[in-house]
């Protein structure tokens, strides 16, 4: 059989996408050997093509821990290279990279000769593996059965280069701008000039233009504002930077600790900051520009709505929106058929109706929740997590359909999917391998709060314990507050004891709702990480429920520990804790350690006295702490933040948030004097 004449026909193809500003998705399905040599083919028809890919190619291609590079950069040819593993994260950034008239183009054996073995990205706990490629599978069927958007190439036929396409309008460009963003720049000066304390978000999906648009916004307030542009990281705002080549760009750990005086903060992708530092930001300038992608691959913007920016005083925030696309053309077909098949919208009918009783839920506990029956459950499932959670990206669509560790509780109202709770087998490893991982030379994939207590915590052998880890719950928003989650935490619990495991736990971004929850479900807080998480920014806390009086006695060492322990923590690692977050962790932990005679005259000198706060620190803390963590009940007392700044994290005089008539060290001491004169009362 001769071989086909891919140059010929792509030509064809992208001149047919070209007129018509469409974009198409081909699979390249043959063996690697047949695939690689036509892609050198295609080198010589596109050199500019750009290839996404773990093998060593000749197209010096990117890898797919390195594929966030690429973000903002376009071509009008993307190759994906499947060959060594399907990450759904770098499917939908290499789909985002593709330009109206453009191809994506995936380089992949058959669905039937998908090497499982050699899939990267297939292996979970354990080194285990799913027996079926459930992912590829589902999307490559999703693909054949639409064969608009999904050309399919094999080494036997071509499908026709052309067929009939709908012609798509391109948004207008004027002067370097759409009409949509110079409409949202014109209002963002306005809400600058007239706003002392200003805060504008700026939201749209991928494709839209945002960081062209704050980049326009840099480039026309120079002259009146002192700006600088911040992001997660520098090669995050080389879109931004291309329309205000003039603007100092500066991270934000750097802006924090040098605080420079500026006037505007301009801050792109701000929900890939860590929420505390985002925080810490805006306390530290009030006027601050923002963009966020509204959903898709990215999977934090919807967190950042929920946690960041719902705090925010809304008379001073202006939230604006681009619908418009840039890179391509609106109703595209390519941004539309990975919106539906990779669920990157989460949003479901009916979430904003009112819901009734929780007792009226089924729950349904699903043991292999990737057989193909379970496929609609699983659906609403990732939909669901996907407008709960900080982050859920694509690659959690595969986790759910192939983990064969998995389990999962769903709560129904009718068949509807309201709430989920996803659960990980973990533990069970043998005494050698738990001395591995106490020593800190082994790290077994997986089982990830087993290790955290065994390496980080200290148990040395609670890894050989078998237990269930919460990895995700999550309740639809019409139906939280009314004792759902409570319910999945308890069916949980019973599937566990069932099982005859030892404990349910689970470790997660510390932060006072989420506290709440648990400490309201009765798990203890068993530890608390030394370091921020990257994506998060807070610190992680495990929590704990014991199915056995082993587990029972190990819990009350490990808050043991933690209360020994915390008050050096608080200096140290904890350091960057906010005021809220130390009050909630303090009650979480229940600390409680007597003060001596000496200690309590101590703290009494200085409260009533002259004597100075570092000779009086370490009772001060310990009697802080105590007072913070003792003040339960239905109407906990607010602590002033100077009291927990100072008397418990210790930090610098001149990093305290000041009160209006503070105005150097002397005033600050006599403010907290006076404070913790006033607990020595209420104690």
């Amino acid at each position: 059989m001769p071989a086909i004449d891919l140059n010929r026909w792509m030509t064809q193809v992208l001149v047919h996408l070209g007129r018509n500003r469409q974009r198409q998705l081909i699979n390249l399905q043959g063996s690697r050997v047949w695939c690689d040599a036509r892609l050198e083919a295609l080198l010589q028809l596109e050199p500019a093509l750009l290839v996404l890919s773990n093998r060593r190619l000749g197209a010096d291609p990117v890898p797919f821990n390195k594929a966030d590079t690429c973000l903002g950069g376009e071509a009008r040819l993307v190759v994906l290279d499947l060959f060594e593993g399907f990450n759904p994260d770098v499917l939908c950034i290499a789909a985002g990279l593709v330009r109206a008239g453009g191809v994506l183009l995936l380089l992949s054996p058959a669905p039937g000769d998908w090497n499982m073995a050699a899939d990267r990205y297939a292996c979970w706990q354990d080194q285990a593996r799913s027996s079926h490629a459930r992912f590829a599978e589902y999307f490559f069927a999703a693909l054949e059965a639409d064969s608009e958007i999904g050309l399919r190439v094999t080494p036997e036929s071509l499908p026709p280069a052309s067929s009939p396409l709908a012609t798509l309008t391109a948004t207008s460009i004027e002067q370097g701008q759409t009409a949509e963003q110079a409409v949202c720049l014109q209002r963002i000066e306005q809400w600058l000039a007239r706003k002392l304390a200003a805060v504008v978000l700026l939201r749209a999906d991928r494709g839209r233009g945002k960081s062209s648009c704050l980049g326009l916004l840099a480039e026309r307030l120079q002259a009146d504002y002192r700006i600088v542009v911040c992001a997660n990281s520098r090669r995050g705002t080389a879109a931004l930077l291309r329309f205000a080549p003039h603007a100092a760009f500066v991270a934000p750990d750097r802006l924090l600790r040098e605080r420079p005086a500026v006037d505007l903060v301009v801050i792109d992708e701000a929900a890939m900051i860590p929420l505390s530092l985002l925080r810490q930001i805006k306390r530290q300038y009030p006027r601050l520009v923002m963009a966020t992608t509204s959903g898709g691959y990215e999977g934090t913007g919807r967190g950042f709505m929920l946690r960041f920016m719902a705090a925010l005083d809304s008379a001073n925030l202006l939230q604006l929106e681009l619908q418009d696309p840039v890179r391509w053309c609106r109703d595209d077909r390519l941004e539309s058929w990975l919106n539906r098949v990779l669920m990157l919208d989460s949003e479901t009918p009916g979430d904003r109706t009112a819901a009734p009783d929780a007792s009226a839920c089924e729950l349904q506990l699903v043991e292999n929740p990737g057989n193909l029956e379970f496929l609609p459950l699983l659906k609403q499932v990732y939909r669901l997590l996907n407008a709960a959670h900080y982050r859920t990206r694509p690659s959690d669509l595969r986790m759910l359909m192939e983990n064969p560790d998995l389990r999962l509780i769903v709560a129904r109202a009718g068949e509807r999917v309201v709430g989920a709770i996803l659960l990980n087998h973990e533990g069970g490893l043998d005494d050698d391998l738990c001395e591995q991982v106490f020593l800190g030379h082994r790290r077994p994939q997986g089982h990830l709060l087993a290790q955290m207590l065994t390496a980080h915590a200290g148990l040395r052998h609670f890894a050989s314990y078998r237990g269930l880890r919460v990895q995700r719950i999550a309740v639809n928003q019409a139906w939280r507050r009314r004792g759902l989650g409570t319910q999945l935490i308890e069916a949980a619990l019973e599937h566990a004891r069932a099982a005859g495991l030892d404990y349910l736990g689970a470790s997660f971004a510390f932060d006072p709702e989420t506290a709440s929850f648990w400490q309201r479900a009765r798990f203890a807080l068993v530890h608390i990480s030394y370091a921020q998480g990257k994506s998060s920014g807070d610190h992680s806390i495990a929590v704990l429920s014991s199915l056995t009086p082993q587990v029972d006695a190990d819990i009350g060492r490990l808050q043991c520990r933690i209360w020994q322990q915390l008050p050096a923590w608080m200096t140290q690692f904890l350091q960057g804790m906010e005021a809220e977050q130390v009050v909630a962790l303090l009650r979480f932990a229940g600390y409680e350690v007597p003060l001596g005679d000496l200690e309590q005259d101590e703290i009494e000198a200085f409260a009533r006295g002259n004597k100075g706060f570092e000779l009086c620190f370490v009772s001060l803390q310990k009697f802080i702490m105590r007072c913070v963590a003792q003040s339960v009940g239905q109407n906990p007392r607010n602590f002033d933040s100077l009291l927990i700044e100072k008397a418990i994290l210790n930090r610098d005089w001149d990093r305290l948030e000041r009160g209006p008539a503070a105005k150097g060290r002397k005033p600050l001491q006599n403010r907290l004097r006076r404070l913790v004169e006033a607990e020595l009362k209420a104690c």
